[in-house]
């Protein structure tokens, strides 16, 4: 897909917003609470529309998720809105016990995920986010990878009884899926077959993955592309039944590798298929500021670092059966 292409699409968390708002539309139990980022998080096409179901809680973000539990306990759906680094670092504890503990049923998306927040700095950017939400009892995870992906997963987010996490990324993303797209819970998809190597997606590296492919293809390797938007719970079946015909695999992630996607995939294949694995993602540092391709350079996270990786992971496969 060529950049122009990409240009037609919004960024993600314009999907976001405008869903929000459409959700709003259909369903009169959903609140909104906004820790005074309505306009970075989208979440004033819901302002607009709805303003009496819209909550201005400020910058207070701990109180943020509190009110959400309560509101929820009294038969609301709320979804409070924030920065993903403000629900991973700054309201971590609140979130995990008023919340995930009862098992009450808010939605959380968490905003300005990786790389793209580009030029706001450490304090706003959140890279750990998917290692500590996976962790947390009774949380779902959840990352879109395309425009069709994010209005799915929010529809089936509301309907999912309990806490769900969702990434919203601020970038523009090319689309994978058709309008017809269906998202659940513990389920893949294969977006394309290939024999030589798996390519494990998450979220915006899905396309990335995808570009990875091509590359490869013309270097007469075949590699099998599998978008795992549901990253608890994971598709244990899809990735074993894969790896199981490319005998190796690379996951990327628009996140810290560390106990990360790439974790979440590790742990279903040492556990039940052990093949040689890459992983690409955010290593183990904080991420500076710039601007966003040059980031992705950076961090060795483009679809040539993908390829390149699927090049190693062969190699250790093939090293195996000497």
């Amino acid at each position: 897909m060529s950049e122009k292409a990409i240009k037609k699409n919004p960024q993600m968390r314009e999907i976001f917003g405008q869903t929000l708002a459409e959700l709003g539309q259909e369903h009169e139990d959903i609140l909104v609470l906004d820790a005074d980022l309505h306009t970075s998080t989208r979440i004033v096409y819901f302002k607009d529309k709805y303003p009496e179901r819209f909550i201005q809680v400020g910058i207070a973000e701990q109180n943020l998720f509190g009110i959400a539990a309560g509101l929820a306990t009294v038969g609301y759906k709320p979804f409070p809105c924030t920065f993903a680094s403000f629900v991973s670092r700054k309201s971590i504890d609140q979130f995990a016990l008023s919340i995930c503990f009862p098992e009450l049923d808010v939605k959380v998306p968490g905003s300005y995920v990786g790389l793209p927040t580009s030029k706001a700095g450490a304090s706003h950017n959140s890279f750990e986010d998917i290692a500590f939400m996976r962790t947390i009892p009774n949380l779902k995870v959840a990352a879109p990878g395309d425009p069709a992906d994010m209005r799915a997963i929010m529809k089936t987010a509301y309907e999912t009884p309990g806490p769900v996490y969702f990434r919203v990324v601020r970038y523009a993303l090319p689309d994978i899926f058709g309008q017809d797209h269906v998202f659940e819970w513990g389920k893949g998809r294969l977006v394309r077959k290939g024999s030589d190597v798996t390519l494990f997606g998450t979220g915006m590296m899905t396309d990335r993955c995808l570009k990875a492919a091509e590359l490869l293809a013309k270097e007469n390797i075949s590699a099998e592309v599998i978008h795992l938007a549901s990253i608890k719970p994971i598709d244990e079946h899809m990735i074993i039944e894969s790896v199981a015909k490319t005998g190796c695999a690379v996951t990327a992630e628009n996140a810290s590798i560390i106990a990360g996607f790439g974790a979440a995939v590790a742990e279903v294949l040492v556990e039940n298929y052990p093949v040689p694995m890459k992983r690409i993602g955010i290593r183990d540092h904080w991420v500076d500021s710039g601007e966003i391709e040059e980031l992705f350079q950076y961090y060795q996270m483009q679809p040539e670092d993908i390829a390149r990786a699927a090049v190693e992971s062969i190699k250790l496969k093939e090293s195996r059966l000497q």
